[in-house]
């Protein structure tokens, strides 16, 4: 998530804005501190300008990376 919010060159500010989500709380989903809730994606992909099917894809994607 980190790396796509990087890509629009947004801050965690900005993506809260966009999202809904509070800066803090995008901090603790981009640090592993917590897992964010389907609707918390939802707002996420929307803040990201990305559709929540390719959002999800990607964020499934690198887990699987991650998990090998």
């Amino acid at each position: 998530m980190c790396d796509e919010r990087k890509k629009r060159n947004l801050s965690q500010f900005e993506l809260s804005e966009k999202s809904g989500l509070s800066r803090q709380t995008i901090s603790l989903f981009e640090s592993g501190k917590r897992v964010p809730s389907l609707v918390s994606l939802f707002h996420l992909s929307k803040g990201l300008n990305m559709s929540s099917v390719k959002f999800l894809s990607m964020l499934i994607k690198k887990i699987e990376l991650t998990a090998h």
